[in-house]
């Protein structure tokens, strides 16, 4: 593999990034696709199973694998510097 260092631009709303506390996956032979969500905490009417879409991303299932181990080896990382990601328990 060949090292390659990219410049990468971005415009100040890109940079400023947006904010998910839910996602959800789908996937196709073809593509996976990760629906970013921010579902308002505050919000305790019959809104409240209403989630803001912040971003969708779209991957070919190489560059899904790749992301599948970037994440993991980010989090192993994490981990070992700032300690144990606790999970709360999921609902069933």
């Amino acid at each position: 593999m060949v090292d390659r260092q990219m410049r990468i631009t971005a415009d100040n709303e890109a940079r400023r990034g947006s904010y998910s506390n839910l996602a959800l996956m789908s996937h196709r032979k073809e593509e996976f696709v990760i629906d970013f969500l921010f579902l308002d905490p505050q919000i305790q009417t019959s809104e409240a199973d209403q989630a803001l879409l912040a971003s969708r991303v779209i991957l070919n299932p190489g560059h899904m694998k790749r992301l599948y181990q970037a994440v993991g080896e980010n989090i192993q990382k994490y981990e070992k510097n700032f300690g144990k990601i606790v999970l709360p328990p999921t609902l069933g």
